[in-house]
């Protein structure tokens, strides 16, 4: 039998993990929120929870926005559904692995083997041609 072209690749030495409160930034509507930064994601947000749809992800970062990065009279909702609107940003979702580093940290890589997470991307984004809103 061939193998298996969605199996990881991965080495089995790398420790994934499942995010949980304590490893996002914020927890709304049941749905873990957390800002990415780096020099591919720098400003890009990913949630990731039960029942992840566009819409659950959408209101989990907008109650982020105004919550954690304390934006008082900035209306978020507006902002990001007119960005989303215009095509300057989607939300995608993507099965993703999470990586445990050996810091505490960690980071992710879009992979078959992953949960589904949700990411706030532009449209120049890899991830756009997923599942958007």
């Amino acid at each position: 039998m061939p193998d298996d072209p969605w199996a990881s690749s991965l080495p089995s030495a790398v420790p994934t993990f499942i995010p949980t409160a304590t490893d996002m930034d914020a927890t709304h509507y049941g749905i873990h929120v957390s800002s990415l930064y780096g020099e591919d994601t720098d400003g890009e947000l990913i949630a990731v929870g039960p029942n992840l749809t566009p819409r659950r992800a959408l209101a989990a970062m907008v109650a982020y926005t105004r919550t954690e990065c304390c934006w008082p009279g900035y209306d978020a909702v507006a902002d990001l559904r007119d960005r989303i609107r215009d095509n300057q940003l989607a939300i995608a979702i993507v099965p993703t692995q999470f990586i445990r580093e050996p810091d505490g940290g960690w980071h992710t890589r879009w992979h078959a083997d992953g949960q589904p997470a949700a990411w706030l991307v532009s449209p120049w984004h890899p991830a756009h041609c997923f599942t958007t809103a």
